[in-house]
């Protein structure tokens, strides 16, 4: 049978996870409805199937991603409540909503999967985070999920107790990363490097960085480290300048701050 999946909002995520689901080679029948129906231009041409009102989604997908932002879910969710159905399956992305909240917002007619991604999704490098900590989920129905998400990067299953943590470390983690890059090509283009030039091998660095780590993962991430710096040469200094400034203890701040907002958010 092919598998249905639409979605409810169709910006920067949403899109990003219907455009790479419709790449995916999958057999899978794809709806999107959201508030500016031009954004779906790109993606109808990629097979995306325009719904013109938020109430006939879930007639027609079995899948229905919420990915509308987290002070518009409720209201959504009561537009389209009497028209789900246990043949669906609610996935939302929103941030700081828990499965008891969307599950009462949504009248519990359906089972509700919490799930955060990040943007490398865009280039089916993302990280999705699942909760399908819902008990009226099937086994088959958590099996279809991570099938069709699979293909837009790595997902895992994280208790929902642990979603603001994910969502401080990984959902936000590119913008921490992007920061980092943009300091190393600021110094680069200081050095002398054109800036497009500079970009490119900043972004190779950090990209070949991350496959070495997956593919090693015995190795500790400070022997990697420590791979690269000869006694008394030029990366060990640089490094101890990293240390000096406290560059690792500022990264886990961010994070930490990042935390507490996000439950201060679900507070």
């Amino acid at each position: 049978m092919t598998l249905s999946i639409g979605c409810i909002g169709c910006g920067n995520m949403g899109g990003a996870i219907l455009g790479g689901l419709a790449q995916s080679g999958k057999d899978i029948k794809l709806y999107g409805h959201t508030r500016t129906m031009s954004r779906l231009d790109a993606l109808e041409a990629k097979g995306v199937v325009k719904v013109a009102s938020a109430e006939d989604m879930p007639s027609r997908c079995r899948y229905l991603v919420l990915a509308v932002k987290p002070y518009q879910a409720k209201d959504v969710l009561a537009q389209i409540r009497d028209k789900l159905s246990a043949g669906n399956v609610l996935v939302s992305i929103c941030a700081g909503l828990g499965i008891a909240t969307l599950k009462e917002a949504s009248g519990g007619r359906c089972p509700v999967v919490r799930c955060m991604p990040n943007t490398p999704a865009v280039v089916g490098e993302g990280v999705f985070a699942f909760s399908f900590e819902d008990p009226s989920l099937a086994p088959e129905q958590r099996g279809e999920i991570l099938s069709a998400f699979a293909t837009l990067g790595h997902c895992v299953e994280v208790p929902e107790a642990r979603f603001t943590a994910f969502t401080s470390l990984i959902g936000a983690g590119p913008a921490y990363l992007f920061d980092l890059m943009e300091g190393m090509v600021q110094a680069g283009v200081a050095l002398g490097f054109q800036h497009r030039d500079c970009r490119a091998m900043v972004a190779q660095l950090f990209a070949g960085c991350g496959r070495m780590a997956l593919q090693r993962p015995d190795v500790h991430l400070m022997q990697l480290r420590d791979d690269v710096c000869s006694p008394a040469g030029t990366t060990i200094a640089g490094v101890n300048r990293m240390d000096a400034d406290g560059l690792a203890g500022k990264l886990a701040q961010a994070v930490f701050a990042a935390n507490d907002r996000g439950r201060e958010m679900e507070g």
